[in-house]
Order: C-alpha cells, then structure tokens, then sequence
C-alpha cells in the first residue's frame, strides 16, 4: 500500500450500501481520516459540537472542526476497517479499527447527531472514542 492518505485502503462490511445515511457516515468518516474536503463542508452542521472523549476535549463550530482537522496528528492511515454502521432516526454510529502506516492500530467508535432525520441533516454532534 502506497503511503499517501489517498490511497488509503477501506473495508467495509456487507449491507452497508442500503441505507444513505450509512454511506454518509462511512464518506464522514473517511474525509476526516484524510483531509477537510467537500464531504465534511457538505455534511458539518455550522454549531458542530466535536467531543474527543479520549483526550477529554470539545470543539465547537464549524471553523474550529475543520482548523483542529488540519492540525490533527498526520499519521498516515494505511486502512481503515469499519464493523458496524447503525443508524436510528437522527442517530448514528460507526465502529471499527484504523490501522497506520507505523504498524499501530486505532480501535474506535464515533456516535453521531444529525440535524434532522432527514437524508439531508447535517452532523450536529460526534462523540469520538479511540483505544
């Protein structure tokens, strides 16, 4: 596997193309692993709320979501492996593990807010777990 963040190797688990709102979650979370682009300008909700339970922070709004995106250790993902993908009304979660190019391995869970339960909502609230 090269080692530039777009090359980035994916699984995903069968059934998780039925739904819009999976697909979203997974793209979301594959745009956060690389880089801010138009998925996350898509789908960010401007009064974001970014809890990284781990490190114990919050970030709020949608510039400061996207400035801690770019600031955000530049490990190189070599593959990210996705579980699950449950989505409930305006709920949704994603769980799986994300390997780096080092050899370490990232275990995570991420439980989203939309905006609405809409196709169309925006991510108002992420709460991030990593092991």
């Amino acid at each position: 596997m090269s080692s530039s963040r777009n090359e980035m190797k994916l699984i995903i688990p069968k059934g998780c193309d039925n739904a819009p709102r999976k697909q979203i979650v997974i793209e979301f979370t594959v745009a956060i692993l690389n880089q801010p682009n138009e998925i996350i300008k898509e789908y960010v909700h401007d009064s974001i709320i970014w809890y990284q339970l781990r490190e114990n922070i919050k970030i709020e709004g949608h510039c400061s979501f996207i400035t801690s995106l770019l600031n955000e250790s530049k490990d190189i993902v070599d593959c990210l492996e996705i579980y699950q993908v449950i989505t409930h009304g305006k709920f949704a979660s994603i769980n799986g593990v994300i390997s780096l190019e080092n050899g370490s391995k990232i275990d995570f869970c991420d439980v989203y807010m939309f905006s609405t339960t809409s196709k169309s909502g925006k991510v108002k609230e992420i709460k991030s777990y990593r092991v």
